[in-house]
């Protein structure tokens, strides 16, 4: 009691002190309590100091007890309800208001509002000094009839992210505007170049690029021409590139060097042959090469000619590899080539029409010309190269010489007997008669044509074959055509690059160096050149690898080019290439040029069904990898004058992969027809057998509906199937559960019997419905 006491007289001085210098007002009866209004000060108001509240030393006496409690007693402070839940550092901030004007003859101080007492515990959270330290009269009132803002941990507001949240008060600060300085930087004035050097194909950007134009300006002209391409498009045509810089006035010149430089030489050999000074130029053999169609005769000539027995070593007795012989004759030496005859090895015979200097084409005088004999007179006449004709098997009964004669002339090759040009020769490899006489007619065409060479210069000729073999690696068939190539020497075959480590003849010989007109076969290549690439020598190996990494680089951009313009048909060709099976095939040959005439062949089946996809085409042994390969891509493996590796037999027995060996070309032609062949559905065909009618329906609480049928025309038979219609409108069809006459099972009913037919999961049978049996034959599709 006497505590509270004590706290009430402490109360009543701190009143009695606050309300002194100020008028009084009447005593109001009822005290009311004061509105939550917020405090506003006035700029008078803002600029005085607050008024100091000095403490009166408490007096304990009767009559200022009496006093305090007849006195009004104010109203409990508002704020007092939610100090529990506000933390210690939290000081609200008044929010900002204009201050209003003073009305006349009013002082501003009168508007102040009374103040109120402040609790201990309000005392020691927020201090005498208000936020931030600032003072102002009736802070401590604001401050305590203020309501507090509630702050909710569990919501997100995104200004906290934006750095707006002050944490010293929990209240938000206006987001200041933020203007970028941006610095103005003075335009520089382009200058476009008058002349440009670019090298084809070239980008529309980098043309831009160089140009200094914007790609648009490039791109709308086009379009304006007709030519629709974008950005990364590439410009391959030097004309439309020099008419884009005349019309932005820029001469634009086409770069060359590079080409020049990946070609080693621009001049052919015969060119630098014709160039070279006649005293370094010495004779050199011929080089004769034998065409003519498939078993009429070539090889057998070349072994009459060189004392050998090659044709009785080959499969199926023809010839399917180009062969490169040196040989020794009574007129001088001769460099023979053996193409195939087979129409499969086309490009074989072109490549040895391209190389030769006499073309020998051999035609069975028994037959006559056949397609393969044209094609080689094409391929001769395109070559430019003389043609001299041995008509063969002249030891024949049969033979006829006259019908080769008249078939050469309606060829424009008009024969000598005939009064023409064209050197024809009777001849039989059997009986060696006319070889003699061919091998002279063969010296003097090379009298005639001059046939020289310069020994001195670098190395260059033709890759005749190239294989892998398994010890030495990659081994290339050469024929050099002018200078000499040595052993040491850096060459460059198109892509590949190598350095002869060794050089050996046909014969297996080893030779340090090889003259004009002599074929040899090198190791220490890169990789497996073309049958067909030319070959030629260079300073040094760096150089070498160089240029062929350049010229692969220079394929590939483009290919890549080709691609993306071709991209349209590409994916027609794959939409129509769905629709159609397919047979994915590896490839794997003995050399490469039966590699590139066994996919030739392979390609031109003809097939609107089933389409070939070949996996890999590679020279060499089937290995686990090609098992493996085969196994994942589904794939069946051809081989072709090649085996199976020791190792890979039980991989193929475990992953159950199909791989055909074949030597001869035109059965793994069959082969793969077969295969194609296997791939498509057989064509089922439905034969009519019989017709009948339902004349009666009995039903059968244990097998349904059977009907009583009067067979109308032919027979119907047990394992045939039936059609049911009723009117014109087909119900079922399926397969007959019984067939009986009477009570006996039948195996056929035939024209006029009665029988009774109980259908296959069927019994919706009415009296006038008709039923027609008939057989379903299958027939084997075709590839077309």
């Amino acid at each position: 009691m006497a505590k509270n006491l004590k706290l009430k007289i402490k109360n009543t001085q701190l009143a009695a002190a606050i309300k002194l210098g100020k008028p009084k007002k009447p005593p109001i009866s009822k005290p009311e309590p004061l509105e939550e209004k917020p405090f506003v000060l006035t700029e008078q108001e803002a600029s005085l100091p607050p008024p100091k509240i000095e403490p009166v030393p408490p007096k304990e006496t009767p009559q200022e007890e009496i006093a305090e409690e007849t006195a009004p007693k104010p109203s409990p402070p508002a704020h007092t309800t939610l100090v529990k839940a506000r933390p210690a550092s939290f000081i609200p901030k008044p929010p900002y208001q204009k201050p209003k004007k003073p009305e006349p003859g009013k002082p501003a101080a009168e508007k102040a509002v009374k103040p109120q007492e402040v609790p201990a515990a309000v005392k020691e959270e927020v201090g005498e000094a208000g936020p931030k330290g600032k003072k102002f009269p009736g802070f401590k009132e604001y401050r305590d009839i203020k309501p507090r803002k509630e702050i909710s941990k569990s919501s997100f507001d995104g200004r906290a992210r934006q750095g707006l949240q002050e944490i010293d008060e929990g209240g938000w600060r206006k987001k200041r505007p933020y203007y970028k300085v941006r610095h103005k930087t003075p335009e520089e004035e382009i200058i476009r170049p008058k002349e440009l050097k670019v090298r084809l194909p070239i980008t529309l950007k980098d043309l831009a690029q160089a140009m200094k134009l914007k790609a648009s300006e490039l791109i709308s002209k086009l379009f304006m021409q007709g030519v629709i391409l974008t950005l990364n498009d590439y410009l391959d045509d030097p004309t439309t590139v020099q008419l884009l810089g005349q019309d932005f006035g820029c001469e634009i010149t086409i770069d060359t060097s590079e080409e020049e430089r990946l070609k080693i030489t621009g001049k052919t050999i015969k060119e630098e042959i014709a160039e070279t000074s006649p005293n370094d130029l010495v004779l050199r053999p011929p080089i004769v090469t034998f065409m003519g169609h498939v078993d009429h005769g070539k090889t057998s000539l070349i072994d009459a000619i060189r004392k050998t027995n090659i044709a009785a070593k080959e499969a199926g007795a023809i010839t399917q590899h180009i062969g490169a012989f040196k040989c020794h004759t009574s007129v001088g030496d001769l460099t023979i080539l053996d193409t195939p005859g087979h129409e499969a090895f086309s490009e074989m015979r072109s490549r040895g029409a391209d190389v030769t200097d006499i073309v020998v084409l051999v035609i069975a005088g028994d037959e006559g010309m056949r397609p393969q004999t044209l094609e080689a007179i094409e391929q001769a006449k395109a070559a430019s190269s003389p043609i001299l004709v041995a008509i063969n098997k002249c030891d024949k009964p049969n033979f006829n010489a006259e019908n080769v004669y008249r078939q050469l002339s309606e060829q424009n090759l008009l024969p000598e007997v005939w009064g023409g040009t064209t050197i024809t020769v009777n001849c039989s490899a059997q009986t060696q008669e006319g070889i003699p006489t061919l091998l002279e007619m063969l010296a003097l065409q090379a009298e005639v044509l001059e046939l020289r060479a310069n020994l001195h210069c670098r190395a260059r000729g033709i890759v005749i074959e190239s294989q892998m073999h398994k010890g030495l690696g990659a081994v290339a068939t050469l024929l050099v055509q002018n200078g000499t190539l040595h052993l040491g020497d850096a060459l460059v075959l198109d892509t590949f690059w190598g350095r002869v480590k060794t050089m050996h003849d046909e014969f297996g010989k080893s030779l340090t160096s090889a003259s004009p007109s002599y074929p040899v076969k090198v190791t220490g290549l890169s990789d497996l050149p073309e049958a067909g690439n030319e070959f030629i020598v260079v300073s040094n190996e760096n150089e070498a690898k160089s240029l062929a990494e350049a010229r692969s680089q220079e394929i590939e951009h483009k290919e890549l080019y080709q691609s993306k313009r071709n991209l349209e048909k590409l994916l027609q060709q794959k939409a129509e290439a769905a629709k159609k099976k397919i047979l994915n095939i590896i490839l794997r040959t003995d050399v490469q040029g039966s590699l590139e005439a066994l996919k030739n062949a392979l390609s031109k089946i003809p097939s609107t069904k089933v389409e070939l996809n070949f996996i890999s085409c590679e020279v060499g042994e089937i290995s686990e990898a090609d098992v493996q390969l085969a196994a994942t891509s589904n794939a069946v493996i051809l081989g072709f004058h090649t085996r199976i590796e020791p190792r890979s037999e039980s991989l193929l027995k475990e992953l159950k992969v199909t791989v055909k060996l074949h030597d001869i070309i035109y059965h793994v032609v069959d082969e793969v027809k077969e295969l194609m062949l296997a791939l498509l559905e057989k064509i089922p065909q439905e034969k009519e057998m019989g017709k009948a009618h339902v004349k009666a329906v009995f039903r059968s609480s244990r097998l349904g509906n059977i009907a009583g049928c009067q067979v109308d025309e032919g027979t119907i038979n047990r394992s045939h199937l039936i059609r049911l219609f009723r009117g014109s409108k087909e119900l079922w069809k399926g397969e007959l559960l019984s067939l009986k006459r009477e009570k006996e099972d039948i195996r056929e009913a035939s024209k006029g019997w009665e029988c009774g037919i109980l259908f296959k999961n069927w019994s919706d049978v009415e009296v006038n419905d008709t039923l027609k049996s008939y057989e379903v034959t299958y027939l084997n599709p075709t590839l077309e």
